[in-house]
Formats: structure tokens, sequence, C-alpha cells
């Protein structure tokens, strides 16, 4: 994050109206645009050689329906531009793969003559394209977020230290003290509990008037971090959850979907653990452990046993290089092999693949006093995993669970199948890296 000053700075081109994710959501459709006059130009080339005798009608076909394929993948990524800038690699890589997947699938679910090469040529240049064209328009830009007094920066800047967090993305502050400085700002940050006074007001009019573009700072943050302000919860973020409701239903579905896929795997991976626990230590391979859950109520989570048995153990912080902890239990703790059984806890309706996930109840019941808006993460189901892991890892302090729930609250608020899928995607890292284990 970088500051600096209005004063001597040269003249820029007028910014469009909206919002950055717009302007980014606009260039990417540009780019978007320009790409279909590529995939037209190979169409060409490839009836060109079919006619040649080089290949046959089936190769020019699949490039043809493969325009469906790279149409989806960029609608995919213009869904999911309200997230982080920094998670592009693998927003990229997910919104193409998917769309040709599932034309893969539909090629053979529908016994259709289809063209592996036609098929990888289309892919790859989808996904370079769409690559260089992030890289380019929105990971690589600096947004320039003005700001006309102190308090609303210490604000950002408190939101952007908290302990634990993952580092938020580049953007540039400048003072600002005139119109003609404000509309060279991608966004004008505000400080909304700001003392309201004539001359603030009319200012701001003028700005609004000039399509100056203006943010308080929590929505800056979130843009920034992936994380919500926990300072203040207005009321958009109600109003944002409710809006999922259809979403809830069918994430429901795929979850059930999911677990039974699963299944065939996670049945003899399963019992191998369980042997294993049962060798190491003596006491049963599954632990119980009462966990709070969806609108706040308890339900019985079940996960392999990584440590010791002692039934009378008090709920705490799991620490690094827990003594706590076996052989065998740092292993499939690192891996995340002890979370196996609860899929059964998923098909039950316990939890869901994704979501917050679920503390201890006495944990619960000490953050709920001392932590401000904590009983919000209880709107959705608990998860195997959330976005506050895959940013954050284990927490093992009361300040970085302040941190964990400020990630919480950013999924409850902007949950969607373009944010599900992204924490998928960086949980099989986790699963191959260990990465936040204890």
């Amino acid at each position: 994050m970088n500051k600096s000053t209005g004063a001597g700075h040269p003249t820029r081109p007028f910014r469009a109206q909206g919002s950055e994710t717009i302007r980014r959501a606009s260039r990417m459709l540009a780019w978007a645009l320009f790409g279909l006059v590529f995939f037209g130009l190979n169409i060409v080339l490839a009836e060109l050689a079919r006619r040649a005798g080089w290949v046959t009608h089936v190769f020019t076909a699949t490039l043809i329906w493969a325009i469906l394929a790279y149409l989806t993948a960029f609608l995919l990524l213009h869904r999911s531009l309200h997230l982080p800038a920094l998670e592009g690699n693998s927003l990229v890589g997910l919104a193409t793969t998917l769309p040709f997947v599932a034309l893969l699938f539909a090629f053979a679910a529908f016994h259709l003559e289809y063209s592996r090469g036609a098929l990888l040529l289309a892919y790859f240049t989808t996904l370079i394209w769409i690559w260089f064209g992030y890289q380019r328009y929105v990971r690589n830009y600096v947004p320039v977020f003005g700001y006309t007094d102190a308090t609303a920066l210490r604000q950002l800047e408190q939101m952007l230290a908290m302990p634990g967090a993952a580092p938020a993305g580049p953007t540039r502050l400048r003072a600002i003290s005139s119109l003609a400085e404000a509309v060279h700002c991608d966004g004008l940050m505000l400080d909304r509990n700001a003392t309201a006074d004539p001359e603030r007001t009319r200012a701001l009019a003028q700005f609004k008037l000039s399509h100056v573009r203006m943010y308080s700072v929590e929505r800056v943050g979130e843009m920034l971090t992936g994380r919500v302000a926990l300072a203040h919860i207005d009321e958009n973020f109600f109003d944002d959850h409710a809006a999922h409701y259809f979403y809830r239903f069918s994430k429901r579905l795929i979850d059930i979907a999911a677990v039974l896929s699963l299944a065939p795997m996670a049945l003899p991976l399963g019992l191998v653990v369980a042997l294993t626990i049962r060798i190491e230590t003596p006491g049963p391979a599954l632990f119980r452990q009462e966990r709070i859950g969806l609108y706040g109520k308890p339900f019985t989570m079940l996960k392999f046993r990584s440590m010791g048995f002692d039934a009378s153990a008090p709920a705490q912080f799991a620490a690094r290089q827990d003594p706590r902890v076996t052989r065998v239990g740092r292993v499939i703790r690192k891996y995340r092999l002890d979370e196996i059984p609860q899929l059964w806890n998923v098909l039950m309706g316990h939890m869901s693949l994704i979501g917050p996930r679920p503390e201890q109840a006495p944990m619960v019941e000490e953050f709920e006093r001392t932590i401000p808006y904590y009983p919000y993460r209880h709107l959705l189901r608990p998860g195997l995993s959330g976005w506050a892991q895959v940013q954050q890892g284990y927490v093992g302090t009361h300040e970085e669970t302040v941190t964990k729930l400020s990630y919480d609250l950013y999924y409850v608020k902007h949950c969607s199948l373009a944010l599900d899928l992204l924490i998928a995607v960086k949980t099989l890292r986790t699963l191959l890296t260990g990465y936040g284990a204890r």
C-alpha cells in the first residue's frame, strides 16, 4: 500500500463512471470479444486445412463447439471479479478448466464426435488468452483511492494490519483536497462515521455529480483483503446474505452428490487411517466432539483421533508442535485426513463441504461474549474447508480468531459458486502441501 498526495500530479484522462469492479469487468469483456476474432481465424484456418486433407471436419466442428466453453470461461471470471485480484492465477485456471471439462462430458454423454487435438488447442488458447488479459487489465492494475481525512486512512491501516491475515492487494492512497484531484482516482474512501457538516456535504455532492465513485473504508478493505471489517456491520451485510437463498438450496444438492461420489475413495482410505491409529495408540479411532453449527445449533462432529486418548481434556487451541499429537496424528492432520469422517456430517446436513469451520461449544460461548458479531458466522452451515482456512490456516490466539471471523463473515456476505470453487482449488493445494497444519 502506497500513500501519495495529489499536489503536482500530472493530469490523466477522465476515468469511466462506475466502480473499479465494473471497470475491470468492462476491460475483460472487451478482451473476450477481441479473442473471438482469433477463434474465428482458427476456424477459418481449420476449414482450409480440412479442404487440403490435413484434418477432418470433426476438427473444425470441435473448435466451433469450443467457443461456448470460451465464452463460459469469461462469464465465470466475470462473476468472480469482486474477489481480491491476488487470487488471479487460481481464478483463471478454474474459470478456464471447468467449461472445457463440462464440454468434454457433453461430448461423451451425447456420443458426439470430437477432436482431442482441437479441444486441447482451444483449451490452451483460452487459458493463455484469459491469463494474459487478467494479468494486464486486472491483477497488475493498482487502484488509486483518494481520501479527504486522515481518520479514513487510519481505519484502513488498522484493518490491513490484523494479526495472522494474508497480505492485502496492492493499492495507492492519495490525500485529495479538490474535485480536480478526485476525478483521477478510482474511488473516494470515506469514513461513514465522520461528522456531517454543510461544507463536507456540498463537497461530497459535487464529487458524486462528477461521477466520482465513493466507498466506505470497510468496502475498500473488503476489495483489498477478502475480509469484512468488524468495526461496523451495516444493513447491506444482511441484504447480501438474504439474496443467497437459491444458492444455499443448490449447494445442499451439490454437497450430497459430492459425498456420494467421494465415498468409494474415502471409505477404504478411512479404514487405512483408522487401522494405523489403533496400531499406534490405544483408544477409539474416531473422535466425537460437540460443535456449533447452523443457526447456533450444536451437533456431534466426527474426526479421526490425532492425539492421545483423554476424554477429560478441556477445549483449547491447537498449538504448533503440539505435544498431544501422535506421530500418525501429525501426518493425518497435515494432509487433513483426520477430517474424512466429516463427510458423514455433510451427508446428514450438519455441515457443508465449504463454509466456516465449526468451533467447540465452550469456545463459541467465550467468543460470543468477547467478539462482536461472532454469532453471524452461524448463518451458514459450517464446512470441511472455508475461506478463513485457505487464507489464514489454523489460529492459535484470541487475536487471530478475530481475524478469522473477518474472513468467515466475508464468506457469509459473498458466498457464491465462484467463491466455493476457488476455496476448493486452494483446499487441494492445502492437501498437497499441508499448509497451515498444526
